[in-house]
Formats: structure tokens, sequence, C-alpha cells
């Protein structure tokens, strides 16, 4: 899930594989000079070339431990969502909440990449970078940042938030369940009707708990654009349906906007208190006193002071006369 934390290792590895170059059969040395070539080969030494040769190409370098735990990853994961047969799950969860399907497997396509979600006892958010946990295929949450899905989808089937931490049917049926409260309590946008896929983009803002108005459009007009293309890969089967996404995008980009102008707004009226006037170097705040430091001070002018001069002075007049009576006991 975008901007999310890393949610298994199994959805890391959620890239196509570049398949290893093939390997070129090596081309046929030519006969030496003077020498007869030989005649022209069986049939069954040509095909156990041509069978080496294939072999060869399909083998290709050997793989790191790396590229092995990848590839056990990705087969873990499409065999264990193979089983799971989700869209008959979110078929069911449509028919009794009359939500579309596709909006139940677009939201879940987006979040998790169609994997329940769970999470050792008592951990509500990750070790490694503190997001909080999101519960189950439908990314439920109950956290204070993206809010308590997982306790109203509970709610709304008669079902307590454990069972749909467990239970990927209870989840997705608690999903439904909030995703038609959302639906219902929010006006649909303009020139769509009750049988438009597209007039359940407001439900999916709401129903991914992202407080950020253009973060949230943003993350609406991702689900329709799965939709819209549909997945065939790594054990998930599901075909598109086209989706009108031009006045999605226009409506994104238009709540983009007015959230910048809206911040831009904010950070000026915050700018516009009144100037500080910059103090100068070592200059103390209006209203108080400066610090008291004895290294800026004077040396006191008292007698002490005038003692020293005069002692210096006169050692300086007797070193001068003593140099004098030397220098003329020299010359003489």
């Amino acid at each position: 899930m975008s901007g999310r934390p890393a949610l298994s290792s199994a959805r890391t590895w959620f890239t196509s594989l570049n398949a290893p170059d093939p390997m070129s059969p090596s081309r046929p040395k030519t006969p030496a000079p003077n020498r007869r070539s030989a005649g022209p080969a069986s049939p069954a030494f040509v095909a156990v070339l041509l069978l080496l040769a294939a072999v060869g190409a399909q083998a290709g370098p050997d793989k790191t431990d790396e590229e092995l735990r990848r590839e056990a990853a990705i087969a873990e994961f499409a065999s264990r969502t193979k089983a799971a047969n989700y869209p008959a799950l979110f078929d069911q969860a449509a028919r009794e909440f009359n939500v579309p399907a596709d909006i139940l497997k677009g939201v879940a396509f987006a979040e998790t990449r169609w994997e329940h979600l769970t999470w050792p006892p008592g951990e509500t958010v990750s070790p490694e970078n503190g997001m909080p946990r999101p519960y189950g295929i439908m990314s439920l949450w109950d956290n204070s940042f993206f809010g308590h899905s997982l306790v109203e989808a509970a709610t709304l089937i008669g079902k307590t938030p454990e069972e749909l931490k467990i239970d990927p049917l209870l989840n997705i049926r608690g999903a439904a369940a909030w995703l038609r409260k959302l639906y219902d309590q929010n006006p649909k946008p303009a020139g769509t009707t009750a049988a438009d896929l597209e007039s359940w983009r407001e439900a999916i803002r709401k129903y991914c708990g992202i407080p950020e108005p253009d973060l949230s459009a943003q993350h609406a007009l991702k689900v329709y654009t799965f939709i819209n293309q549909g997945y065939h890969q790594f054990g998930i089967e599901w075909d598109g349906r086209p989706v009108n996404l031009d006045p999605i995008r226009a409506e994104t980009s238009r709540i983009i906007s007015e959230e910048r102008a809206r911040r831009a707004a904010l950070a000026a009226a915050a700018s516009n208190s009144p100037p500080v006037t910059p103090l100068a170097a070592g200059q103390p705040p209006p209203g108080q006193a400066p610090p008291f430091s004895t290294a800026v001070l004077p040396a006191p002018e008292g007698p002490e002071r005038r003692k020293r001069f005069w002692v210096a002075g006169l050692f300086a007049a007797l070193a001068v006369a003593l140099a004098l009576i030397f220098r003329r006991s020299k010359t003489q």
C-alpha cells in the first residue's frame, strides 16, 4: 500500500521477474583445412544437439539465493491467494450490502494487494517505523490517526473486532457494510447516479482514513485506476471494468490545488506576526540586564597598581646605571 509500512515479505515481490537471457547455442567450428569434413549428421544426433541447446537456453545463469527466495515467496503468495478464492468472497459481500464487487476488489487491491493482513498479538504499530497496523484484506483501522473503521465495521455486522482481524470473509463483509454507510452519508459527485461506479469515490476517500483531502483524493483515483485495469498475476484473477477516469482526475487536481492554496494561506498568516528585530551579538533581550562578566572589566586604578609601576621603574633605572658603570670600567 502506497505511503504505508511494508506489510509482508511476500508483498515485496510484487514485481515481474525478468527472465534470464537465453543462452545461444555455440556456432559449429569450421573444418580444418585440407581435411575432409564428415558427412551429414544423423537425425538422432541432430535431435540430441537441439535438445541440449534448448535445455541450455532455458537454464540460464545460476540464480542467487535472493532470487530463489523471491520466487519462493511469489509462489507461496500465489498459491495462498488462489486457495482463498477472494473473488467469491467479494461477490458474496457485494450482494449482501449492495456494494459493487469491483469497488470492494479495487479498495482491497489498493490497500493490501488482496493479502489478509494479520499481526502478532498486541502489535498495533510497526516496530520499524511506528506506523499503525491495518487489519485484514480490507485494511481496516483502529487508531487515532486513520480512524476506527475496524470497530465501526464489526459493529455493523454484529461481530467483534478480533473476529474481523482473523476471518477474511468477515473482514470483507464488515468493510462492505462500512462502505455502504459512508456512501449513504455523503453526497454523490455531480453527473453520477447510483448505477455508476464513479459515484462511490467520496465514500472511498472517507473509507481510507487519510485525513489530508488531497492525499485521500489521490488514493481514490488509484483505486479507480486499478478497477479500470484489472489484474492477472500472482494468483489474482480480476478482470478490469471501464471507468470514466477523466472527471475523477479533474476533481483530484482541483482538490490538490485547493489544499495547496489553503496551506499557503495558513503559512502566510503565520508569517504576518510582528517582526522581531535581530539582536546584536551579546545584546540582551529587552527588559533583561546584561550578564555580569569580569573578563571585560578594566583593572582597578588603586594604590597597589601605582606601587607596582614605581617599583618596576626603579629596577629599570638601576639596570641602566649598572650597565653604564660596567661599560666605563672596561674603557679605562
